[in-house]
């Protein structure tokens, strides 16, 4: 969601009965020109909001197209206080068949405890694990340089988890038009100048849009490397992902306002409006992800 748009495409998210208040509105207003004037992005989007039981965060995220092959580079940013965005830590992998497991709702408090892994709170840590308060030795090899060794364990917490589901569902859920994008002789992406919206026919069918990702089936890879990539504008993966009737296209009575939705991640909305360059994308729900939807349709 563009962020000078947000008091206009808030109209799409009302759709799923979901808005900012005003208070809301004014300090991610602020929020967001003290995130842009410390980093440097091509475009700064705001992501959407997860909602806690303590506080709720809300995500930004950063874009950068220029010097990057074929896909901008996305940061993300969390706040839950709307006073200062902060970096999403990276992924740990380790964590993701548990984070996966998790269903409990958010409370908003980032540096709570989920996976205790560091024995704090009294607790020691388990017997295979090193204490980090202690000394770590150090290992050498033959000619008696150090050895880079691995970091003591860290507890994982609940921004940890928070990474992870944004992450997950800007990989599974982010989408735009057909034609809104193009790519440059060098391979970079960019907004495409000359779309002028899809026409009421085209918004109203959902292939005529696409992940907002990099392409992971093999026949999009294949054509986005090739060197007349840059005359099509089809090459980002389809909306055809499995389990087949996750995604529910609406319109409304105008048919000019166009909506999608993601029933495996209730909160995600793609919306576009026909005949504009209007169109973006923003999640406002709990975080939790239906992985019973395949037993519902």
């Amino acid at each position: 969601m563009e962020i000078y748009r947000i008091p206009e495409d808030l109209r799409f998210v009302n759709q799923i009965g979901q808005t900012l208040s005003a208070e809301e509105k004014i300090k991610l207003e602020i929020a967001l020109i003290k995130l842009s004037s410390t980093q440097t992005f091509d475009q700064l989007l705001f992501w959407g909001r997860i909602e806690g039981t303590v506080a709720n965060y809300y995500i930004a995220i950063g874009l950068n197209f220029k010097n990057n092959f074929e896909f901008p580079h996305k940061t993300f940013f969390y706040t839950a206080n709307l006073k200062e965005f902060q970096n999403l830590p990276p992924l740990n992998p380790e964590y993701k068949e548990q984070v996966e497991t998790f269903r409990q709702l958010f409370s908003g408090q980032p540096e709570k405890i989920l996976i205790n892994i560091t024995g704090e709170d009294g607790d020691q840590p388990p017997a295979d694990q090193p204490n980090p308060d202690e000394p770590q030795p150090v290992v050498k090899n033959d000619d008696d340089s150090d050895v880079e060794i691995k970091p003591p364990p860290k507890n994982f917490l609940e921004v940890d988890r928070l990474a992870y589901v944004v992450n997950a569902i800007e990989f599974e859920c982010a989408l735009l038009p057909v034609g809104a994008v193009r790519l440059t002789p060098t391979h970079e992406l960019r907004y495409n100048d000359s779309f002028e919206g899809l026409n009421l026919q085209e918004a109203s069918k959902i292939i005529n849009y696409q992940h907002f990702r990099a392409p992971q089936s093999p026949n999009k890879k294949e054509l986005i490397a090739q060197d007349d990539a840059l005359f099509h504008y089809d090459f980002f993966d389809q909306l055809d992902d499995h389990p087949v009737g996750q995604w529910s296209l609406q319109t409304d009575s105008s048919k000019y306002q166009v909506t999608i939705r993601n029933l495996q991640w209730p909160g995600f909305l793609g919306y576009h409006r026909a005949g504009t360059r209007i169109f973006g994308y923003a999640y406002f729900g709990d975080g939790i992800k239906n992985v019973d939807l395949a037993f519902q349709l």
